[in-house]
C-alpha cells in the first residue's frame, strides 16, 4: 500500500513540474546542449517553452563556460576540418573530426572566432575580401545568417584587416561585428565598420592608428582587445565606441623587452594572456588576468612543467639548446578554462595544452596533468605531428541565441 501511495505521490510531483513552467524552466536551463535538443521532441508544449525567447533569455543568464573546443586541422585552405574535443576528461583516442556545411558555399567554411556560443565564419574564397561571405553560426541548434554586404562601400578590395564578433548575452541577446579597415582619410589609420543584428545595419567607428594586431582580436566584457608585441594593448568598448591604452605586464630585464605571445584568451567574462621570452625557453611561467577596471594585469596563476616535462621526455625538442631557443620545450597553450562547466566535473581551472601526440588538462591547482585526446601515440615529438596554437582552437560553449 505503501509503494502504491509512494508512486502516487511520484506521478503527481512528475505532473506538478510538467505543467508549471517556471519549475520546468529552472530544471531544462541546467540540461547540456544536447539534452535540451532532444527535449524538443518530447511534446509540443515542450519544443515552445525552449524555443522560446523567454527561455533562451533564462538560459542566458547562467554563467557560461566552455564545455568542448573545436581545434582546426591543418591541411588545405579550401578543406577546413575540425577536431570536436570534449573537455569531460575523459580520454578519446579518434576525436570527431566534422566540416561545417550548414550552408553550401563552394569555397569551404572556416571559423574565425567563438564568442559566448557563437562562431563567426567565413568563406575561404581568396580571391579579395569584398567576394568572402561572412557567417554567424550557432552550432547548438545549427542556425546560421549570412552578413549582409555593406551599402555604398566606396573602399577597393582587400582591405580587411580584422573581423570579430561581439556578443554577450548576458546583457544583450543581439551581437555585432567588427570589421577593421584601411581608413578612405589617411593611409596611416584604419577605421572600424560595426554591422549591428538588432538594426540590420552597418556603420562606421572612429578611426585608429596601424599599431596593433588587429587579426586577432578578443572580445570581454563589452569590449574588443588587442594586443601588442611591443606596447600597450589596445581596448575598445563596442557600445560606447570608445578606446582605451592597458599596459603590458611588466617584463623581466633580461627578456630585452622581446616576448613571445602563448596564449591569449577569454572565459567567463575574464580576459588571460600568457607571455614568455623570445630568446629563452622556460618551463615555469606566469598567467596573467586582466583587472576588473583594465587598467592593468595581475599574475593569477604560476605554472611550473618541470614535472608534466619530465613525464613526458618527448617535450624537449633534442635539435636546439634551452638557453637559446624559446621553443626547446615542445607545448602549445591552447585554452585556459576557469569555471564549472558541463562535463567538467570540477570548478578547478585549468589549462588545455598540446603536447606531441595529445591533448591534455593542466590543474592550476594541483599540478596534475589529464589525458583528454591521443592523437599519434607513436609520434616522437612536435614536429612529426600535427602542431596546434592557442588561435587554432575555437571554445564551444551552449546557447540557444538566435542569430
Amino acid at each position: 500500500m505503501g509503494k502504491l501511495e509512494f508512486s502516487n505521490s511520484y506521478t503527481e510531483s512528475n505532473e506538478l513540474i510538467g505543467y508549471n513552467d517556471d519549475i520546468l524552466i529552472n530544471v531544462l536551463i541546467r540540461l547540456p546542449g544536447k539534452s535540451l535538443m532532444r527535449f524538443r521532441n518530447v511534446s509540443k508544449h515542450w519544443l515552445s517553452l525552449i524555443s522560446s525567447p523567454y527561455f533562451s533569455r533564462c538560459l542566458n543568464q547562467i554563467p557560461m563556460f566552455p564545455s568542448a573546443i573545436f581545434l582546426q586541422m591543418q591541411l588545405s585552405l579550401n578543406k577546413s576540418k575540425y577536431h570536436f574535443l570534449s573537455l569531460d576528461r575523459n580520454p578519446v583516442r579518434e576525436p570527431s573530426v566534422q566540416c561545417f556545411t550548414f550552408v553550401d558555399d563552394p569555397a569551404g567554411i572556416r571559423i574565425l572566432q567563438s564568442c559566448n556560443g557563437l562562431l563567426l565564419c567565413c568563406s575561404n574564397n581568396r580571391l579579395g575580401e569584398y567576394n568572402r561571405n561572412y557567417y554567424i553560426y550557432n552550432p547548438t541548434t545549427h542556425q546560421y545568417t549570412t552578413l549582409p554586404k555593406p551599402d555604398n562601400r566606396t573602399q577597393s578590395p582587400n582591405t580587411i584587416f580584422g573581423v570579430i564578433l561581439a556578443f554577450d548575452p548576458l546583457k544583450s541577446v543581439h551581437y555585432r561585428v567588427i570589421f577593421v579597415r584601411s581608413s578612405e582619410t589617411s593611409p596611416h589609420l584604419y577605421q572600424l565598420e560595426m554591422y549591428s543584428s538588432e538594426t540590420h545595419q552597418w556603420s562606421f567607428s572612429s578611426e585608429i592608428s596601424k599599431v596593433n594586431n588587429f587579426s586577432q582580436g578578443v572580445y570581454c566584457c563589452g569590449g574588443i582587445h588587442w594586443r601588442n608585441n611591443s606596447g600597450p594593448f589596445l581596448r575598445f568598448d563596442v557600445h560606447q565606441e570608445r578606446f582605451q591604452e592597458i599596459p603590458m605586464p611588466k617584463i623581466p630585464d633580461d627578456w630585452d623587452q622581446q616576448t613571445k605571445c602563448r596564449y591569449f584568451g577569454e572565459c567567463g567574462g575574464r580576459l588571460h594572456l600568457i607571455l614568455t621570452s623570445c630568446k629563452h625557453s622556460t618551463s615555469q611561467f606566469n598567467v596573467y588576468e586582466m583587472k576588473n577596471n583594465f587598467s592593468g594585469w595581475f599574475v593569477k596563476y604560476q605554472v611550473d612543467l618541470n614535472a608534466l616535462i619530465s613525464a613526458n621526455p618527448k617535450m624537449t625538442q633534442s635539435n636546439c639548446h634551452a638557453l637559446d631557443h624559446w621553443d626547446y620545450y615542445a607545448f602549445r597553450v591552447l585554452a585556459i578554462v576557469v569555471g564549472e562547466g558541463s562535463g567538467q566535473g570540477s570548478s578547478s581551472p585549468f589549462m588545455v595544452l598540446h603536447v606531441p601526440g595529445k591533448v591534455i588538462t593542466y590543474s592550476f591547482k594541483d599540478k596534475t596533468s589529464t589525458l583528454l585526446h591521443d592523437f599519434a601515440p607513436d609520434c616522437t615529438d612536435i614536429e612529426g605531428c600535427t602542431t596546434f596554437e592557442y588561435d587554432d582552437a575555437y571554445p564551444y560553449i551552449t546557447t540557444l541565441a538566435n542569430v
